[in-house]
């Protein structure tokens, strides 16, 4: 028979792999070695430095199969399971590491993220709040970042303002924490704010075209047209696929009475993206 991990070749009477560990027969259990364990780690990770992604998951779940209580290889399987795109999996072994070492911040950090990402926003805000307790002494802008989105998405606006604050503070070059502050300023109603937040972002990272085009809509909504057209001009020559900003740009134009440059924009976004029920109604109302 063939190792399912290494593929050396066994003898079918073989219970385990002599070479790398791995259980050859289903149902088999027993305590591997720490060299077995760092044979097979140094193997999964060969695959994931390889793109190797299904050959790491059976190589983890190798070692799991015969040391279940291996926190970083429940981590290490459910990044993989993550990459695969195995969200539920990857859920699952994220916690089967907590459960094992429940000071595991990259754990916790990982799973909040998860969370996030599928809209199951208490629960990221639990486990970015645990990262938090974990290791107060340390300072962690991503996570104070990450908290915040979670937050913003419940629709805590100015709890998630608080968490990108503390970003900013720790990390006052932070674009996306800046960005994202400038989104619940804008939220709030405190555009001027809002752009203050957008332009620092923007000084970290120019061609930012989905900050660019938030600006534009900022400085729109202050009445500052002028500005927000050329700020949505410049999102759209970075990113000329952009539909939402060849729709604002549009809205832009039909606010200073250029309606042919309006229409001209509502037709760009609705060729992009013609799903756009909104923009249509637009185009058709100047039509």
């Amino acid at each position: 028979m063939r190792c399912p991990v290494c593929e050396e070749e066994r003898e079918q009477s073989h219970t385990f792999c002599f070479t790398c560990g791995a259980a050859l027969q289903k149902g088999q259990h027993r305590h591997i070695t720490p060299e077995e364990a760092q044979r097979l780690l140094e193997i999964s990770f060969g695959f994931e430095i390889n793109n190797l992604i299904n050959q790491a998951i059976e190589a983890y779940e190798a070692i799991l199969e015969v040391s279940p209580h291996y926190a970083d290889v429940h981590f290490k399987l459910a990044v993989a399971y993550e990459a695969a795109g195995r969200i539920g999996k990857a859920i699952s072994e994220y916690k089967k590491a907590i459960n094992v070492n429940p000071q595991y911040v990259n754990a916790h950090r990982k799973l909040g993220e998860l969370y996030s990402d599928e809209g199951f926003f208490d629960d990221a805000i639990n486990e970015f709040s645990t990262v938090l307790k974990i290791k107060q002494k340390h300072f962690y802008a991503d996570v104070h970042n990450n908290l915040g989105v979670a937050l913003e998405r419940a629709s805590r606006y100015k709890l998630a303002m608080k968490h990108y604050q503390k970003a900013i503070e720790i990390n006052p070059n932070y674009n996306r924490a800046h960005f994202n502050l400038g989104n619940v300023y804008c939220a709030l109603d405190l555009f001027d704010k809002g752009v203050e937040e957008y332009r620092l972002a923007l000084d970290t990272n120019p061609r930012d075209a989905l900050c660019l085009n938030n600006l534009g809509i900022a400085l729109a909504t202050q009445g500052r047209l002028e500005e927000a057209r050329d700020v949505l001009r410049k999102a759209i020559a970075i990113q000329p696929n952009y539909a939402r900003a060849h729709r604002n740009l549009g809205n832009v134009y039909f606010d200073l009475r250029d309606l042919e440059r309006a229409k001209y924009s509502y037709e760009q976004a609705i060729q992009l993206d013609p799903s756009d029920a909104r923009t249509e109604e637009l185009l058709n109302s100047l039509k």
